[in-house]
């Protein structure tokens, strides 16, 4: 299990989760933020966040909030310039898989989604700060 938070897209043609440079040419699906469960379906307390800022990809921590509840769903991402961004993490439907051939995906654990919780704080620091979270598309470069 990588305890990453992955960018993948969905490709419905063929029913599952590629990386963005995976999609065919001229294929447009919006990408997602997903991160895999531990094989009971409970989550860890860390996963590494990828993010943009000012031009630089920095990776940041999405932590469990309530360290006491192992079942917890409440993640927090603490920034130094921009406060905290929290998220929920949801369940998908286990039979949506990735598809595409990188090794590291090839055998993963279920999906769930990570949903921020204050969509309109992530657009305005993006707008006026020029910082964005990206998640891990595995490229090979980073």
């Amino acid at each position: 299990m990588n305890n990453l938070v992955y960018y993948l897209s969905f490709y419905g043609e063929r029913g599952g989760f590629l990386t963005p440079e995976e999609l065919p040419k001229n294929y447009y699906s919006p990408g997602l933020f997903l991160l895999e469960s531990e094989a009971d379906g409970r989550y860890v307390y860390s996963y590494s966040f990828d993010a943009m800022d000012n031009g630089k990809r920095i990776s940041l921590a999405l932590v469990m909030a309530n360290e006491n509840n192992p079942d917890s769903t409440l993640y927090v991402v603490k920034t130094k310039h921009y406060g905290s961004f929290w998220f929920n993490l949801e369940k998908i439907n286990p039979h949506l898989r990735y598809i595409g051939n990188k090794v590291q995906l090839k055998s993963h654990r279920d999906f769930s989604i990570v949903i921020p919780t204050d969509s309109d704080k992530l657009e305005r620091v993006c707008h006026n700060f020029n910082f964005y979270f990206i998640g891990s598309a595995l490229r090979e470069d980073t």
